[in-house]
């Protein structure tokens, strides 16, 4: 069906892109990769890679109880002679709202777009020129009507009621003027109305062009522009902004006037600008309608409403969708090519191309759709009913009755926290088979973009947050992040990225990255970190929010803190304006990270590959083997182990295991996160490739020995894997406390989960001055052993702490640049330092040299050994 779909397609894509004129494909944006440091490239020219992301609509208006009056003025984008709207939003809050005296005012002619609005004849005066969305079952917060006595001056009003929804999702409820209104680009207009409130709340006020996709007409002032205008002053030029993807019910014509629009608005803002657009690739609603197995269902469907997305697997979703953004690409190709750098197709949860509500705990892929694909890729991976059937220890299972594993056997943990390899095959396979749908579709979109585009500019997606799905409760491999390798072996793709993570991004963290950052540079692609900071300018509950800073002191810390790690390790960033209410609008900012210049530049002039000594290493399959409720394991092992890795004292990088075992790694430690679900040849593998240096074996390593056709649990493996007799526990709580051998050489804090957990293991045959810790029954958890291939730890707790890992890096001999708990990152000359705490602090250069401070010049010692005084948050960016 897919090769049928292709050739249909490629045949309008070709005449699309022959209707190019050649000037406007003068423009060359790509990474470059050739040194080993990931660079981005305008016209074969380095430039830093800094971008602004902002969202173009109007400021939210903050209203409080008592002031009442409100009113603005704004400029129309667009003229729209017949058909315009005016939105009233009222956020996501419960509480009471009052409106009354509406008033819309040209005041180039004079005239009144609407004449005041009082609510004087009841019903029929909200009702004759408004209305509100959703209605019916939809509407789950909202209630309307026009009540005497609760308007200005005790006159009738407008009275909407908000509850909270009771499934927690809230629809997007507004009220709006039916679609007659006239707007004239360039004429100005005043906005005025009574409003009153129970507490306070920011209230959304904008007008639109309705359709297919909204046209944003104006509002009051926001901070979009003005941003940009910033950005550009600290000579950042690129900016990334969402549009909206023209998809037409048959027979309808393309309407380009939204995304032209905002290109042109971000064009006069700053002439210089390189467009980066994010394009949504849902479908529409009657796309939706008109193909619904295609659309995502989930083991709830009857109890809670989902967001409406296609299923990732469905060819028929690739091929149309795929048209669309072909189509688009070569619009804007055309129209702005000159200043369009690359493009960012998103999809699925967030746009973030994993599965939708993969935080919930409902499961998906219950759709038509879905079946239909999985049996098709049960074909390609057993090829033979027989194979399947011994796989699976199923003599009833075939490909033509094969369904998507039950929701009660998902949810369910029979073995604990690893999946039984044998009897629970199924859920294993269905895990693989949901990376790699993901993946495929991702990988399937970034060729359109390669093609229609012509190879000449960036394509961009989110996609690889492999250590972040460590935190999911319904097993990591839900969200479909561990086709990682699939993605990387894409020759269409340039830039992956994630937000920072939203562990450990306080002012005190180290703001680590989501994925296997070192991984992707090796594949020669770049790693992006979306910036989206809660600086003190921002608003709203969006993610991070609990850790947002209040001055624009601590602000810059964090900033500069996150380019400071950026730089090194070779990534890109952009700062996001996430709640579209300008979180980036001050000059302050914009001169702190301008003067990172100093820190980038010479990076980029000499590209120098991030190797650092230290290498956090995840497998993507083990991550598969992980059960509901395997948090319990993968957040302390995986998610929350990048705090104390960030705060050892020295650098440190995040791989994944197939790059190590091909000795593409070369690193004094290896900290083995979840090599749980190993072959033969892997465990060789990765014993030949880190030969002298000393491995962190952490929780169950090589437990699960895959063997063809089959995997089995196999503590003779373990054994082989890290030279210890590791055998099953059960103590009450899988929690280490430290040994006297283990205190001596500087384990002081006891470490791991206050709860039982299965399977668990411990070192069996520790000598007593091997065992660093031990479980509450006395076993082994923590052992440390010099084997005939290097020094060998084993953690069998789930988590890491710096304590333990300054101990693993001074047994391999790496360098210790403190002594304490500070974040570290060093690449050439440059030595970042952010203090996870205030006090003084001994740097350890290694070298007898100066140390300077980049950005104020200062000379502050010389090497090797240096003391400072930093204070709680503090980065310094120094160069040795």
């Amino acid at each position: 069906m897919m090769i049928k779909y292709l050739v249909k397609w490629l045949t309008p894509l070709v005449i699309l892109l022959s209707s190019l004129e050649t000037s406007s494909l003068a423009l060359i944006v790509r990474v470059d990769a050739t040194r080993g440091a990931p660079r981005l490239l305008v016209n074969n020219q380095p430039v830093r890679a800094r971008m602004f992301f902002g969202i173009q609509q109007s400021a939210p208006l903050m209203v409080v109880p008592g002031r009442e009056q409100t009113s603005f003025d704004f400029t129309a984008n667009e003229s729209e002679p017949a058909t315009a709207t005016m939105h009233f939003r009222f956020g996501q809050t419960a509480g009471e709202v009052y409106l009354d005296n509406i008033r819309v005012t040209d005041l180039t002619t004079q005239q009144d777009v609407i004449p005041l609005c009082n609510f004087e004849d009841g019903p029929n005066s909200f009702t004759r020129d408004w209305t509100y969305w959703p209605q019916g079952e939809q509407n789950t917060v909202g209630k309307i009507q026009v009540e005497p006595g609760v308007g200005e001056g005790g006159s009738a009003g407008l009275h909407i009621s908000l509850k909270a929804p009771a499934n927690g999702q809230w629809p997007d409820f507004h009220i709006y003027h039916q679609p007659h209104l006239a707007l004239t680009q360039g004429h100005r207009y005043r906005v005025s109305f009574w409003l009153r409130v129970d507490h306070p709340r920011e209230v959304h006020v904008a007008f639109y062009r309705p359709g297919a996709n909204f046209v944003f007409l104006g509002g009051p002032p926001g901070y979009f522009e003005s941003q940009i205008k910033l950005a550009a002053s600290a000579g950042v030029n690129f900016v990334s902004f969402p549009i909206g993807l023209p998809w037409p019910a048959p027979g309808q014509p393309v309407d380009w006037a939204e995304v032209d629009n905002i290109c042109a608005t971000v064009l006069a803002a700053n002439p210089q600008a390189l467009l980066l657009p994010r394009i949504p690739m849902d479908p529409p609603g009657w796309w939706q309608q008109a193909h619904p197995d295609e659309i995502m269902r989930w083991e709830d469907e009857a109890g809670k409403a989902h967001r409406k997305v296609a299923v990732v697997s469905s060819a028929l979703y690739r091929h149309d969708a795929g048209e669309r953004l072909a189509a688009l690409v070569t619009h804007l190709e055309a129209k702005f090519g000159e200043h369009v750098a690359g493009y960012h197709p998103s999809g699925q949860n967030t746009g973030e191309w994993f599965y939708e509500d993969t935080w919930g705990n409902a499961l998906s892929g219950y759709a038509p759709a879905d079946q239909a694909a999985w049996r098709q890729w049960l074909r390609v991976r057993y090829a033979t009913d027989a194979a399947l059937q011994t796989a699976w220890q199923d003599a009833a299972a075939t490909f033509a009755t094969a369904t998507v594993p039950a929701p009660a056997l998902r949810h369910a943990a029979p073995a604990g926290v690893l999946r039984d390899p044998t009897r629970e095959r199924a859920l294993t396979d269905f895990a693989e088979f949901q990376q790699e749908r993901m993946a495929d579709c991702v990988c399937d979109f970034a060729r359109v973009v390669r093609q229609a585009s012509q190879g000449r500019k960036l394509v961009v997606f989110f996609y690889g947050y492999v250590f972040e799905f460590g935190a999911v409760h319904t097993g990591a491999s839900t969200a479909g992040h561990y086709g990682l390798r699939r993605v990387l072996n894409s020759p269409d793709i340039d830039v992956l990225c994630s937000p920072i993570s939203y562990f450990d991004r306080g002012l005190d963290g180290g703001a680590p990255s989501m994925t296997a950052a070192e991984s992707v540079a090796l594949a020669g692609k770049m790693w992006l970190n979306e910036d989206d900071t809660a600086t003190y300018l921002s608003s709203g509950d969006a993610p991070g929010w609990t850790e947002k800073v209040t001055t624009l002191a601590d602000t810059n810390a964090e900033l500069v803190r996150n380019v400071g790690q950026e730089a090194i390790r070779n990534f890109g960033t952009w700062w996001m304006d996430l709640g579209s209410s300008g979180w980036f609008n001050d000059p302050g900012m914009w001169d702190a990270l301008a003067r990172l210049k100093a820190l980038d530049e010479p990076l980029l002039q000499q590209p120098t590959p991030y190797h650092p000594e230290v290498a956090a290493v995840l497998d993507l399959r083990s991550m598969c083997h992980v059960a509901e409720g395997g948090e319990i394991v993968t957040r302390p092992a995986v998610y929350e182990a990048r705090k104390p890795l960030g705060r050892t004292g020295a650098p440190y990088g995040q791989y994944l295991l197939d790059d190590v075992i091909a000795r593409r790694v070369q690193s004094k430690l290896y900290v083995f996160l979840n090599a749980w679900c190993l072959s033969a040849a892997q465990r060789a593998g990765i014993l030949q490739a880190t030969r002298g240096s000393t491995r962190i074996w952490c929780y169950a390593p090589g437990y699960l020995d895959e063997n063809g056709a089959s995997t089995t649990q196999s503590v003779t493996a373990m054994r082989e894997l890290t030279g210890f007799n590791l055998q099953p526990v059960t103590p009450p709580q899988a929690w280490a406390t430290p040994t006297q051998a283990g205190q001596k050489l500087g384990l002081t804090k006891p470490f791991g989960v206050a709860r039982a957990v299965q399977p668990l293991f411990a070192a069996a045959d520790a000598r007593p001055d091997e065992v660093l810790a031990t479980y509450p029954d006395g076993s082994a958890a923590v052992a440390l052993r010099t084997t005939a291939t290097g020094p060998s730890l084993f953690v069998g707790v789930p988590g890491l702490t710096e304590e333990l890992l300054r101990i693993a890096a001074r047994t391999a001999g790496v360098h210790l640049f403190t002594q304490s708990d500070c974040y570290v990152y060093t690449n050439g000359p440059f030595l970042v330092l952010h203090a996870a705490q205030a006090g003084p602090l001994m740097v350890d250069t290694g070298k007898a040299s100066s140390l300077k401070d980049v950005l104020s010049g200062q000379t502050l010692g010389r090497g090797p050994r240096i003391p400072l005084v930093m204070q709680r948050g503090e980065t310094r960016v120094l160069r040795y």
